[in-house]
């Protein structure tokens, strides 16, 4: 299946700091795809990437369609918009330089899909947060839009707006925009979400369909040499170092990735001690 934007062994620092660092992942069609982490473990800066709005530093964001578009929603929005909903959508389409009959009815058609018909003529700095945040949405998807990229869209929700919300997002599934989004909230995840991306110590380290994520914990024994460049993504809980200089290392696998990691660590000579089966909630990653 031919992916929509995938990105290829990325790194990305801001002045020294790495925030994310070689990390790959593919974002296909018909999917909303969920990053999680905790904050500042570089969710935020993964989007932007995504979303073309910065570049990695090494590695690649390959889309895969020149036409692709994507539409960008930040965690944070204007204040203040001295705007109704419908004069902004106006606006900002005459500003991408949207024709103007078409402009009107994709306006039209937003509203309506967003249940805004009834607030078309108050200004936007009146809303609540969950209001705010619909228009912001609307805006993104001005232009018939390929991808819908949402840094934490359920951010300061209460329960209504949130409920709302993830019915909206279904129903731009639906259409057949695909979504990618940030959050903390493990009801979205598992009533909405079809995959998620973890992401931990910079790296984008699980995969799964579930917000209970199956891995394995695997105790090894390695020489120094032998450990540094394991290609395979091992999340690394605790290392020791024996007497004889030998690394014993304990860390956790996603067990799509079990039957790579031991095979190269044999290969490099290292010494199994005990493989287990484990399971994890996403909400240890938050």
């Amino acid at each position: 299946m031919e992916s929509l934007i995938k990105l290829k062994a990325v790194t990305k620092r801001y002045d020294k700091s790495i925030i994310i660092k070689e990390s790959s992942l593919s974002i296909f069609s018909h999917q909303i795809i969920a990053l999680v982490g905790e904050n500042g473990s570089g969710k935020s800066t993964l989007l932007r990437m995504m979303a073309g709005i910065v570049n990695p530093d090494s590695g690649e964001v390959i889309k895969g369609a020149p036409s692709l578009k994507i539409g960008y929603v930040p965690e944070r929005t204007p204040a203040t918009i001295p705007f109704t909903p419908e004069e902004y959508l106006i606006h900002m389409g005459r500003i991408r330089g949207m024709e103007k009959s078409h402009l009107q009815n994709r306006v039209d058609d937003l509203m309506k899909i967003f249940h805004m018909k009834d607030v078309w003529n108050i200004r936007i700095g009146t809303f609540s947060k969950g209001m705010k945040q619909k228009v912001a949405i609307m805006q993104a998807m001005l232009e018939e839009t390929d991808v819908l990229i949402l840094d934490e869209p359920l951010s300061g929700l209460d329960d209504v707006a949130q409920s709302d919300m993830e019915d909206i997002l279904a129903n731009v599934k639906n259409d057949g925009i695909s979504i990618i989004l940030s959050c903390h909230e493990t009801r979205l995840l598992e009533n909405l979400v079809d995959e998620v991306f973890v992401i931990k110590d910079k790296k984008v380290i699980q995969r799964s369909e579930s917000t209970r994520i199956p891995s394995a914990v695997l105790i090894f024994e390695i020489g120094e040499e032998e450990f540094e460049g394991v290609s395979v993504p091992l999340e690394v809980e605790k290392v020791g170092v024996l007497e004889n200089g030998i690394k014993r290392v304990e860390t956790r696998v996603n067990t799509i990735h079990v039957d790579d990691v031991l095979r190269e660590l044999l290969t490099r000579g290292a010494s199994i001690k005990e493989v287990h089966s484990s399971v994890r909630h996403l909400k240890e990653y938050f």
